[in-house]
């Protein structure tokens, strides 16, 4: 027995990318409110496929939610990983996100594929002391002073540790 068999629990491994444009802004992606009245902004990415590696998922997520073509020697990272829990349509849900970082001039984002839901999301490019102020993230300090570092050229040499981030309930 498994705790996802117990439980009809989900976990997953996603790759999210920090878009900084010239700004000092972060592309920031949902703007849609949570049953708890939370608005909730996300960093772009998702769910890494069968087979497929980190990098490639955080192109072809960043693509689909964004429209931005990334190549992908131009990604930096993985730079920082946290957890994401939830409890879409009453089940856990487990995420471990692996993130990503891209220096960008700012472009206007657009979905141009994944799930139904997304179709849905606003955009809106953030300050980087916004950085998850409203997605849940535990401990935004961490998030902050990551991107922070980033932007002043200080790459980590492995993965900083962001902490975990929960979502409010929603209704999808």
């Amino acid at each position: 027995m498994s705790i996802e068999s117990e439980t009809g629990a989900v976990f997953r491994i996603a790759a999210r990318v920090i878009f900084l444009d010239q700004h000092d802004t972060v592309l920031h992606m949902g703007g849609d409110r949570c049953l708890d009245g939370v608005t909730r902004w996300i960093t772009p990415g998702g769910g890494v496929e069968a087979g497929e590696d980190l990098r490639a998922a955080a192109v072809r997520e960043a693509g689909e939610e964004t429209g931005c073509a990334i190549d992908p020697e131009a990604l930096v990272g993985p730079v920082a990983f946290g957890v994401f829990t939830a409890f879409p349509k009453g089940r856990l849900l487990v995420q471990k996100n692996w993130y990503f970082f891209y220096r960008t001039e700012r472009f206007a984002p657009r979905v141009t594929g994944g799930d139904a839901y997304e179709q849905k999301f606003d955009f809106a490019w953030l300050p980087i002391d916004q950085c998850g102020a409203a997605d849940g993230t535990i401990l935004p300090d961490r998030t902050v002073a990551l991107v922070k570092r980033l932007r002043d050229g200080d790459v980590p040499a492995e993965p900083v540790e962001l902490g975990g981030t929960h979502s409010p309930r929603w209704g999808h």
